[in-house]
């Protein structure tokens, strides 16, 4: 069953990187919640329940993300939502200590899909990805580890390239 569930993981890895080239906001959204789907039914495979669970949640996070604009996905109660959910989640799926570091990665995604500044949004996601590498190697989530490589590097390089280079900019400019 690995061999499978690892295949699986590659192709969660595959939709998770795709969303991070999309041009719009749903479609990154409706792309994460592919990648979601398909990383729930990896960790399920690889009993890795906590996990599993809190890919549910991201997953249905994504869809009341996706309709932000709406007055109904626009309340802050989604936010407190989904973090209480997180937590409440990796109590009942506890394997053992690990089951930690993804809670707090979703609590840190959960914040920082929510809030509106991109430099926010890096800053505020990017230990999540820190927290789910370590919680992915001891549950041999190959895929997993890669994905979260993928995202660290990805943020570090926006920060350089988009915040840290257009600070300098601004000042240089004033």
């Amino acid at each position: 069953m690995e061999p499978l569930g690892q295949l699986i993981g590659v192709i969660a890895l595959t939709l998770a990187v795709i969303s991070f080239q999309q041009k719009t906001h749903k479609n990154i959204l409706i792309f994460q919640l592919l990648a979601n789907i398909a990383f729930i039914i990896h960790f399920g495979m690889l009993d890795s329940y906590t996990g599993a669970v809190l890919n549910f949640i991201a997953a249905l996070r994504s869809v009341v993300f996706v309709n932000k604009g709406k007055s109904w996905a626009d309340n802050k109660f989604w936010l407190y939502l989904f973090c209480v959910l997180s937590v409440a989640a990796g109590i009942f799926t506890w394997e053992n200590w690990t089951s930690i570091l993804p809670i707090a990665g979703m609590v840190c995604s959960t914040v920082a899909f929510w809030v509106k500044t991109p430099k926010c949004v890096r800053l505020i996601s990017f230990p999540s990805s820190p927290l789910w590498l370590v919680y992915n190697a001891l549950g041999h989530s190959y895929a997993g580890v890669i994905t979260e490589i993928i995202n660290m590097t990805s943020i570090i390089i926006a920060i350089i390239r988009l915040d840290i280079k257009r600070e300098k900019m601004n000042n240089i400019q004033k």
